[in-house]
């Protein structure tokens, strides 16, 4: 009877948002439409909330972000999707890191390389972080950078492999990995997939919007479709800002004190060997940016990163070109203006912007989709009712606000700690660019001491080796003596790496070329795949509860195992 009455009186006093309307499609608006369909109503056995996105048929999305890290899969996953139909439907291939190239140079004048890897084999050499084993010992047995005295990953590059075996099912890993995917291709099947869960698409230019006396989003006054009533709009209009900006009137930090680049010149290439698939995304220096190298199934995506201080368009074009070669010949790269920064408030009222939106940082870490699934994470967490508590907003925007200076920094490290001076560009970057307090507190503190596993435990995505392998690559530890490497031992280092060449030599020896294995999960050497529906009942993990908890992956992982020839799960 108590539970009668409590329901009549929750019926009598209900307050729940009964519509969600995202406007804007792309990257974002699919990724949160299927994300919000599926946790919020996929175990729900009361009520069901309405998600409806309004996407305009004459604004072509920017289409950001065809390189990923390692929360991707979990993501995908969690929302009972399967692997192998993604990895088809998008031409997605493997990233297991970023190559950087040029970034820094020798003594001698010449480019420097290094690899930011996924996944490290161990965080601890004799009760110290491996880095000081390196530092003092340098690489035993070849090993010339940081990562490939840590990470199994440059080999795995260098050979073309694949993160699992041929055998293995949907998800699995051996390695972490990330992907490079077809943006258009995934926001078109994410979008395929929330319209089969319920969401309503609406194609429709939203024309003008109705603010109520409490400065709320009220309505939506739609070209074709006349006025809309909303209860809870999700801004993914991209750079515009349609509603968050320009309606709400919410500012625009820029982040222009801290980086450079405002511009960039995007092309997509044939592959010039298919057979050959590079498993990670590479950034390469020029003389005013850097050139993304993004190597997809089905085609090579490409773009030049610039300063318009630096270079016009026509003269980074050329250089760009330049960079190319042969097979940039005929190539028409489209330029594309980058607004890098975020929003002083993400959440206002009853509007949250998600997306580009929201804030940009270059996409020199491939970060742009992990802030959208970390913000519908986020979003869904702390979802409100129609009384919009101000906790809420304010609690979301503090994660958002941590979030952006988190990779910012990161971001500002690649930059700030550079040793170039052939160019104005690299020199201005280093010596004219303001350095946040958070990062230019990091960068004195790793002068002295390198961290353990606890002073990053609280990291979005970045833990600290991911720090000190791009600091190493670029040699900013050069003469510095540490304490602490009084306290290790030579032989320690030698035989974890001998450990590592041998977990190496396994991996490799294991683990399939990233061509074969992608064949192999797109069913071109074998009967086609089952539907690429797994379903939101049996196996499939949906929602925030227990057993789905949202992932706090690094970009670098880390397993203390036993090197001899062991696999990582």
């Amino acid at each position: 009877m108590m539970g009668a009455d409590s329901d009549r009186r929750g019926r009598h006093m209900d307050k729940r948002i009964k519509e969600i309307t995202i406007v804007g499609g792309g990257t974002a608006g699919w990724m949160a439409a299927t994300f919000l369909v599926s946790v919020l109503n996929g175990r729900a056995d009361r009520h069901k909330t309405k998600v409806t996105l309004i996407e305009s048929p004459n604004v072509p999305t920017v289409g950001v972000g065809e390189a990923t890290v390692p929360t991707i899969p979990h993501f995908l996953q969690q929302l009972g999707i399967k692997e192998s139909e993604f990895i088809r439907r998008c031409n997605a291939s493997f990233k297991l890191g970023v190559r950087f190239v040029g970034w820094d140079h020798d003594a001698k004048g010449g480019p420097m390389s290094y690899i930011h890897p996924f996944y490290s084999a161990d965080d601890n050499v004799g009760g110290h972080n491996p880095a000081y084993y390196f530092h003092r010992f340098g690489g035993l047995g070849g090993g010339d950078t940081l990562d490939d005295c840590i990470s199994p990953s440059r080999a795995l590059i260098d050979n073309r492999r694949g993160p699992r075996l041929l055998e293995d099912g949907d998800y699995t890993r051996r390695v972490t990995y990330a992907y490079h995917l077809d943006a258009g291709l995934f926001a078109g099947f994410l979008q395929e997939i929330a319209v089969q869960r319920g969401v309503q698409h609406v194609l429709d230019d939203v024309d003008d919007v109705e603010v109520d006396d409490r400065g709320f989003i009220a309505a939506l006054r739609l070209r074709q479709g006349g006025r809309r009533p909303v209860e809870f709009v999700i801004d993914c209009t991209g750079f515009r800002g349609l509603i968050i900006q320009k309606v709400l009137g919410v500012p625009f930090e820029s982040y222009d004190r801290f980086l450079l680049n405002d511009r960039a010149l995007a092309v997509q290439l044939p592959h010039p060997d298919p057979t050959r698939l590079e498993p990670c995304t590479r950034s390469t220096a020029l003389g005013a940016g850097w050139v993304w190298r993004v190597p997809l199934y089905s085609r090579v995506g490409t773009g030049y990163v610039f300063s318009s201080r630096f270079r016009s368009d026509d003269e980074a074009m050329a250089e760009f070109k330049a960079h190319l070669g042969e097979a940039g010949k005929d190539a028409e790269p489209r330029a594309i203006g980058i607004r890098v920064g975020r929003l002083s408030r993400a959440w206002e009222k009853n509007c949250v912007a998600i997306g580009l939106s929201s804030g940009f940082i270059e996409p020199l870490e491939s970060t742009a989709i992990f802030m959208i699934e970390n913000a519908v994470r986020t979003l869904a967490a702390n979802f409100p009712d129609l009384d919009f508590h101000p906790s809420l907003a304010d609690h979301y925007n503090a994660v958002m606000d941590r979030m952006l200076a988190e990779i910012r920094d990161f971001i500002v490290l690649h930059y700030c700690a550079n040793n170039r001076t052939d160019s104005p560009y690299w020199v201005t970057a280093r010596e004219e660019m303001e350095v946040p307090d958070s990062a230019r507190e990091c960068l004195e503190r790793y002068r002295h001491a390198f961290p353990n596993n606890d002073w990053y435990d609280r990291t979005f995505l970045f833990n600290y080796f991911s720090f000190l392998v791009v600091l190493f690559g670029k040699g900013y530890f050069d003469g510095v003596q540490f304490p602490a490497e009084n306290f290790i031992a030579r032989a320690d280092w030698e035989s974890f790496q001998h450990r590592l060449r041998q977990f190496k030599d396994s991996l490799v020896a294991s683990l399939p070329d990233q061509y074969a294995l992608l064949r192999r999960i797109r069913g071109e050497d074998q009967p086609a795949a089952a539907p690429w529906m797994a379903g939101l009942g049996g196996g499939a993990t949906v929602g925030l509860g227990a057993g789905a908890p949202p992932p706090r992956v690094q970009v670098t992982a880390t397993t203390q195992v036993d090197l001899g020839g062991s696999n990582i799960l």
